[in-house]
């Protein structure tokens, strides 16, 4: 392949670079950055009110109805709700990935108008919402009195009024709820009172319909023939107590008016008395954010935060707002981590080539080539709209082994050429590149292919796999055009040739440029002569070594940073002298000369090799299934979530003195920066004074030391709970990881009770089949929220006393709920908004069931008590019933046992159910643990086979043969296998209690088939390179055997460098630490183990791969030669044979 046009016009090979590098710089500007790409599915959610219903009411009378309109919506998936006692339904549709989110809100708008004739007239008055959101919280801050100087009806409506508006003119904000009560003008009546005067609720509500009021009335002097027109004003709406206070109810016999202020209190208060809150103990209102699906988390987390600190500028004196919770935190942590990764990477890539290469000039040629390649990156991920996230940052590191690579391949050619006895380097590099095109190509589309597959996958994994995929093919495109443009320029331009015959004049020139390094010669002369080569490569093993683990971090370790400075400066000394390179140079001609030996015993031993091959294929098989699997590695996000669940029927003051037991419990531990306390409100389920919530926000990682990771913290507390807190059940959680699918990382069961039967006999299965997972080794936790035991009592209503007293029971119902339940009676406007006017008895007239008997219910002209035809039983029943795809279902959280991944949980989740759950009762799965079920191991297995055939077919195409390719093939599952064999020992190195917080738990995920994914392409990389060489030479009429030893003898070098380049600069992977240090654990561990098991084993076994299936494609196809003049390729025989 003629490349020369490049070399000889550098100018038009460096345009170019600088060309694709500005339209890199481009895209990395206006790429978004996100933590994840955008693969949570799109969710509408459904809500509606029934003010005073119960929950079976509730789900009886508003669920029921607008689920089976819902159900069978287009693209939907599952479908989850909710009933409360406190009268709210929520009813959530998530629908299939890659869902147009604006098109299914519409679509499930228009079966809820279906429903809307069913539903009862009190909630359509309140009105039936729909919305477009994802289920997970993006964003929680809180506003709190650090001086305690303000009422919580201050807070909860400073929030409504002044922030909650502005939040939801945020791009990207799906719903910003406050949790606390909007103003209400409360009217508590006084059922005493009422029945003297012969009233009952529904009197006062028809008299505020009646006065409080908008109205037109017109205008004066309209179409009139005169001078001035005047439009006629009604006061309309109320406004203040007092005015409401002066509403006239009845006239009375002796002239007087009695108004509702003699029957009633009214103040300005909260539409309902259920949430409290607090933040580092001080009064509060917390809001939680979320995110409007199909939209950039990230920008919007961004922009929310600005708004927060425009608004806190402006706040009351004493007031502050505390981001209890945001998702960039741990994102820009992690992104951080990474570019701080792919910065050490280069740095050690770079010492690694150095040392190989001996020779700065040539050294700078690769890591030229680095930047290059991956700046250029960015401008194709924003055309083909991805983003700036882990998994392509992930990518980019990776990319710098295969950038370096190639790179490296056309330097080690022109140095071969140069060795050769080529006087000219820019002969040399033409030479050579006319060789090398053609493999560069090659090994180009044969990388490229192995990830074209994965970017056909769907699903959640899907998404994944096509980030990571795309990327590191764009990356290895761009490579290959350096390859082919920059590189072999740069070779013309900077190397020299090794023996150079120069004339006299160049000889003078020569002069005048080695009298300048004279002193410089005897400065590296004295290093030589303290810097022993065994040195030299102990300091540089230290000094990356303290690279990998942080140790040049002069604020961390001024001391220790000042050495490993002095240790580097020295190593580098060191290896500019010739005692260095010589050492090097004679020790890998040692080697050389050792391993050719060997791979001609493995090409003799024939049965040595394939049984290597199949031992192999044999393990990797056994290693793919006993290896525990997972979807994505929980991290240390920087947030613990907890919630509180206290015995049915506790009062709303008893649970907050329990929440602040535990809120003291939680201040104890020094990595806690701040606490969120929500009572009445729980994040995995239930609403009402039995539930309570905690924000727990962890210090910055560098301030954390390694024994106080989320991880340690919340089992900690967890423990210290356990000790302390007998009066509650008091859970701790790590937030999911990906946002959208659930408020938790743990495994989210969905139980079922397919036979429609009683909820207290379903219970009972659930408890069973929870109390036979937590005695799985698998499983730490198996928790359920629900509880059929909350005290209730059963209202029945005596139908023939009703009508012998000419009433109806729905007179009785109405009456029971104006004074119990409240009644929405009308509206007012204030500060710019409009807020609801409630009717319910006073708090003392309702407090038990002897209060029942002063309610009176009118008849004719006169008033009966209540207790004339109602009788009262005590019961229990639910606080909160919720159904999965339309049966009723208890969700259960599942945590794993440490030690143990989800893979692991999920399947002792389905083996117990097989053995326990009665007929007619299932589970079903939700969040991220539905995405990992389904993205089966037959699916990922199949995109690895899909791998290997367009591997396969395109190097049959280039080798014009169906049998040479096996040998390329064949060396790949020794890499599979050394990365599942580097993963599972090091994870089960973690199960060590003294080692657990080092190495951490690994797994089969995400992060690991990537890795895989990517070792396919680098490995069949090397064996092309040894099986390329060596056919060349078979082509000149070496034999079989001799054209295999010189192949792997030439490519050894090149080999070696790239494979340790790459070792060495993903080993701060293997070691992180901080923010993402799971994932890139796994990545680092899988891609290192895979790279140096399979080089150990492909460098001696290729060779005979190649003698074995090139002698049987020579049997099928006789040999054509293609030059038996091999007189230009004696001094490169002669090279390698030495």
């Amino acid at each position: 392949m003629k490349l020369d046009r490049f070399i000889n016009r550098p100018v038009l090979s460096t345009v170019i670079s600088i060309l694709i590098v500005i339209l890199g710089l481009i895209g990395l500007a206006t790429l978004p950055i996100t933590q994840y790409p955008d693969i949570a599915p799109p969710t509408v959610s459904v809500r509606a009110t029934y003010q005073g219903a119960n929950a079976q009411t509730v789900l009886n009378s508003v669920i029921a109805p607008l689920e089976d309109q819902i159900n069978g919506v287009e693209n939907m998936m599952y479908m989850t709700s909710s009933a409360s006692n406190n009268g709210s339904a929520e009813i959530s549709i998530y629908f299939k990935q890659g869902t147009d989110p604006d098109m299914a809100a519409v679509n499930v708008q228009n079966r809820v108008s279906m429903a809307q004739g069913l539903l009862p007239a009190e909630v359509t008055k309140v009105g039936v919402t729909t919305q477009k959101r994802q289920t997970s919280m993006l964003m929680v801050f809180s506003i709190y009195d650090e001086k305690d100087q303000y009422d919580i009806e201050f807070l909860e409506n400073y929030a409504n009024i002044n922030l909650i508006p502005e939040v939801k003119r945020v791009n990207g904000v799906g719903d910003a709820t406050v949790l606390g009560q909007d103003y209400s003008m409360r009217i508590w009546l006084k059922p005493d009172v009422m029945a003297q005067y012969k009233l009952i609720p529904n009197d006062v509500a028809g008299a505020l319909a009646e006065q409080n009021i908008e109205a037109a009335p017109g205008q004066f002097g309209e179409r009139g023939n005169q001078s001035f027109q005047y439009t006629i004003r009604y006061k309309g709406r109320l406004q203040q107590p007092e005015e409401f206070e002066n509403i006239v109810i009845k006239a009375l016999e002796n002239g007087e008016v009695l108004r509702l202020k003699d029957i009633a209190d009214i103040e300005l208060g909260r539409l309902s008395y259920n949430f409290n809150n607090t933040v580092n103990g001080h009064k509060a209102v917390s809001c939680i954010v979320y995110q409007m699906a199909g939209t950039n988390a990230t920008q919007t987390i961004s922009d929310l935060e600005e708004v927060l600190g425009k608004a806190s500028e402006t706040l009351p004196s004493g007031l502050k707002i505390n981001i209890a919770q945001s998702a960039n935190d741990f994102l820009f942590a992690s992104i951080h981590e990474v570019i701080k990764t792919l910065i050490e990477a280069f740095i050690l890539v770079f010492i690694v080539v150095y040392i190989f290469l001996q020779d700065m000039r040539s050294t700078l040629i690769p890591a030229i080539a680095i930047p290059v390649a991956l700046i250029a990156t960015f401008f194709v991920l924003q055309l083909i709209g991805f983003s700036i996230n882990l998994l392509t940052l992930s990518a980019m590191v990776l990319a710098i082994a295969i950038v370096v690579d190639d790179a490296i391949v056309v330097v080690e050619g022109v140095h071969a050429k140069l060795d050769q006895g080529y006087k000219s380097a820019r002969t040399a590099s033409i030479d050579a590149m006319s060789e090398l095109g053609g493999a560069i190509i090659s090994i180009t589309l044969v990388m490229m292919s192995v990830f074209v597959p994965v970017s056909f996958m769907g699903g959640t994994a899907g998404t994944f796999y096509r980030q990571f995929g795309l990327t590191m093919a764009i990356a290895i495109g761009f490579s290959a055009l350096n390859a082919l443009t920059l590189s072999p320029a740069l070779c013309a331009i900077f190397l020299k040739p090794h023996n150079s015959d120069a004339t006299m004049k160049e000889r003078i020139g020569v002069a005048t440029k080695e009298a300048r390094k004279i002193m410089i010669a005897r400065y590296v002369d004295s290093i030589g002569r303290m810097m022993r080569p065994g040195l030299t490569l102990l300091f540089t093993t230290i000094a990356i070594l303290g690279m990998i683990f942080g140790l040049f971090n002069f604020e961390n370790h001024p001391v220790l940073c000042l050495v490993m400075i002095v240790i580097s400066v020295l190593a580098l000394a060191g290896m500019t002298t010739d005692k260095f390179k010589h050492s090097f140079n004679a020790s890998y001609d040692s080697i050389l000369g050792k391993y050719k030996k060997q791979v001609l015993r493995f090409i003799q031993k024939k049965w040595l090799s394939g049984g290597i091959v199949v031992g192999s294929i044999v393990l990797l098989m056994v290693f793919m299934n006993i290896t525990p699997t997972g979807m994505v590695p929980n991290e240390d996000t920087g947030t613990i979530m907890g919630v509180v669940t206290l015995p049915p029927g506790t009062s709303q003051e008893r649970a907050m003195e329990v929440l602040n037991r535990v809120d003291s419990l939680v201040a104890a531990d020094p990595a806690v920066e701040s606490r969120t306390v929500i009572s009445g409100f729980s994040f995995i389920g239930g609403q009402g004074p039995s539930y309570g919530s905690l924000i727990i926000k962890l210090k910055n990682w560098e301030e954390r030391s390694t024994m106080q990771n989320s991880t340690v913290v919340y089992a900690t507390l967890f423990m210290r709970a356990q000790k302390i807190i007998k009066e509650a059940q008091v859970l701790f959680f790590a937030p999911p990881m990906i946002p959208g699918y659930s408020a938790s990382s743990d495994i989210e069961l969905n139980m079922q009770d397919k036979t429609g039967g009683d909820l207290n006999h379903f219970f009972d299965v659930v408890n069973d089949y929870t109390t036979a997972l937590e005695a799985r080794p698998e499983i730490n936790s198996a928790k359920t929220s629900f509880n059929p035991n909350f005290p209730q009592y059963m209202l029945d209503i005596d139908a023939a006393a009703c009508k012998k007293a000419g009433l109806s029971p729905s007179d009785i119902l109405s009456t029971m709920q104006g004074y119990f339940g409240g009644l929405y009676a009308s509206n007012f406007n204030s500060f710019g908004k409009m807020y609801r006017v409630m009717i319910q008895a006073e708090p003392n007239a309702t407090k038990n069931l002897e209060s029942l008997s002063s309610i009176k219910v009118r008849n004719g002209n006169e008033m009966a008590p209540i207790t004339q035809f109602v009788s009262v039983k005590k019961v229990y029943g639910p606080d909160i019933i919720s159904r999965f795809n339309l049966y009723t279902s208890m969700k259960v959280m599942v945590a794993p046992a440490s030690g143990y991944t989800s893979g692991q949980a999920l399947a002792a989740i389905a083996e117990v159910a097989k053995e326990n759950l009665p007929a007619g009762f299932a589970y079903e799965l939700g969040g991220m643990a539905r995405e990992e079920a389904e993205t089966s191991g037959s699916t990922t297995g199949l995109i690895f086979v899909l791998c290997f055939v367009f591997v396969y077919l395109l190097l049959s195409a280039q080798y014009e043969s169906y049998i040479l390719p096996l040998s390329v093939l064949l060396s790949v599952p020794f890499g599979l296998l050394g990365s599942f064999l580097f993963v599972s020992g090091i994870g089960s190195l973690g199960n060590i209690p003294a080692l657990k917080m080092i190495l951490g738990t690994m797994s089969n995920d995400i992060y690991m088939q990537i890795a895989l994914i990517m070792l396919m392409g680098l490995l069949a990389k090397n064996a092309i390179l040894i099986v390329e060489f060596a056919l060349d030479r078979r082509k000149m009429g070496m034999s079989i055997t001799w054209a295999a030893v010189l192949g792997a003898a030439a490519r050894l070098r090149p080999i070696l460098m790239t494979s340790l380049a790459m070792i060495v600069g993903l080993l701060p992977l293997m070691f992180a630490s901080g923010a993402g240090a799971n994932g890139n654990r796994t990545l680092g561990t899988s891609a290192i183990g895979g790279m140096l098991i399979g080089m150990i084993l492909q460098i001696f076994i290729v060779p005979a791969l190649f003698v074995a299936f090139q002698y049987l494609q020579e049997k099928v196809k006789p040999m054509e030669w293609e030059d038996v003049d091999n007189s230009d390729a004696e001094p490169e025989i002669e090279q390698y044979t030495k």
